[in-house]
């Protein structure tokens, strides 16, 4: 068992650690259905070996070097509609934990999961939520965020020891993250949605920029313009025209 974080309100009150899982968002959800958590429920653990990404990928991470867990919400004040709002509370709290080693980090998210450090990918982030008619009953937030692997990083992908050049605690950097995780969360409690829509906005990756896409249709140099509240990504192409794109419709080529 994993301490319990004495430096929050809810989250992390219950902590389930473990050597070895095939996915923290695959255990969460069985322990959910079970009815065995509490909201604010963490699942960690050194290795995960089947760990899921977006797309269908997996996310591959060496033993005790980063940071896989999973974090448990009961966002009943969200609508299915709303369900972005987790993406958005999640990308800046990992991009104010990154901010807060180096001030000067050039570190954007990148819609919709994924957080950038110096034009490579340092976290990713799975959300699966439950809906009701009601709304969002249950949200597991799955993290990976690479902290201590030097070694055996895909050319696109980075970790806090490779750009700041030292080790870090995972302890310490957990905690940090769950700070930050609570703070954005209550926000959204409060009903602060423009505090946090335009916040993620001024840290959108790319915004503004003019980059090369592909989507159904064909490659193209386009420039991010919004992402809407409900996520859905607006691209203006070459010709002026404003497309809307939804998770997994478009993908940045470079």
């Amino acid at each position: 068992m994993h301490k319990i974080f004495a430096n929050t309100l809810f989250i992390g009150k219950q902590v389930v650690s473990l050597p070895s899982c095939h996915s923290t968002n695959d255990l969460m959800a069985q322990m959910s259905a079970k009815k065995q958590l509490y909201e604010g429920a963490i699942i960690i653990t050194k290795h995960q070996t089947k760990g899921k990404g977006q797309r269908g990928n997996q996310w591959n991470s060496p033993a005790g070097d980063n940071l896989t867990f999973s974090v448990f919400f009961k966002p009943q004040f969200l609508k299915a509609s709303q369900q972005f709002e987790l993406n958005r509370m999640t990308s800046l709290a990992l991009l104010d934990v990154v901010k807060s080693y180096n001030a000067e980090s050039k570190v954007f998210v990148k819609w919709p999961n994924d957080l950038i450090l110096n034009k490579r990918k340092v976290a990713g982030i799975l959300i699966e939520n439950s809906i009701n008619q009601n709304g969002i009953s249950e949200s597991i937030i799955g993290i990976g965020l690479n902290v201590n692997q030097t070694d055996g990083l895909l050319p696109t992908a980075t970790s806090f020891a490779k750009q700041f050049e030292k080790e870090f605690d995972l302890d310490k950097v957990l905690l940090e993250i769950v700070q930050r995780l609570e703070h954005y969360y209550l926000i959204l409690r409060s009903g602060d949605f423009r505090f946090i829509h335009e916040t993620y906005e001024s840290k959108l990756y790319l915004k503004d920029k003019v980059a090369y896409y592909e989507d159904s249709i064909g490659k193209f140099n386009g420039i991010i313009r919004k992402v809407y509240p409900d996520g859905v990504l607006e691209i203006e192409d070459e010709s002026g025209i404003l497309k809307k794109y939804q998770f997994k419709e478009v993908r940045l080529l470079s």
